[in-house]
């Protein structure tokens, strides 16, 4: 067990252990994200897919609007907007806290971030919710990676079939 100044305030059972690559990632959500208690990071083949769904790999953020999962991964629901960040990814994951920093701080309502042609790190108040709502994300990236290839954004308000609020018209 390490404090937020990462000193070993219980040592692990198993001797010889050393730090995650992870460990300043994790930091830096604890950092910006006080009631977080629990951080997961996969190498989710959805995830990955929808960090390509812009071809120039320029994108900053994947948009995904009016499906129902959204309300999975908290602070939304069906017709919220969720833009979860993308961050480009580095040799080692350790260099990736400065940009997973900027990426907590632009887009707060989120509570994941995704790495280009890596995977996807997702948070949570307790492993229950972090893991409840990593599943809903990865669900949200199949559903948008399956849209795109149907023709179809994620991003982009249904025109019809779909409820509408009177106000959007």
């Amino acid at each position: 067990e390490l404090n937020m100044d990462r000193d070993v305030v219980v040592p692990p059972k198993t001797p010889n252990m050393r730090l995650s690559a992870c460990t300043p990632l994790w930091y830096a959500v604890y950092k910006f994200k006080p009631s977080v208690r629990c951080v997961i990071h996969t190498h989710s083949m959805h995830a990955m897919m929808a960090t390509l769904l812009d071809p120039t790999e320029k994108c900053e953020v994947l948009r995904v609007t009016h499906l129902e999962m959204l309300k999975g991964v908290g602070n939304h629901s069906y017709d919220s907007m969720l833009e979860i960040p993308i961050i480009d990814n580095r040799p080692s994951e350790d260099l990736l806290a400065e940009q997973l920093e900027k990426a907590i701080l632009k887009y707060p309502k989120c509570n994941a971030v995704l790495v280009r042609r890596h995977g996807v790190y997702v948070w949570g108040d307790s492993w229950e919710q972090a893991k409840a709502q990593c599943e809903s994300f990865d669900y949200l990236f199949e559903s948008a990676v399956k849209m795109k290839g149907m023709g179809m954004e994620s991003g982009l308000v249904p025109k019809s079939g779909t409820y509408h609020n009177d106000e959007e018209k």
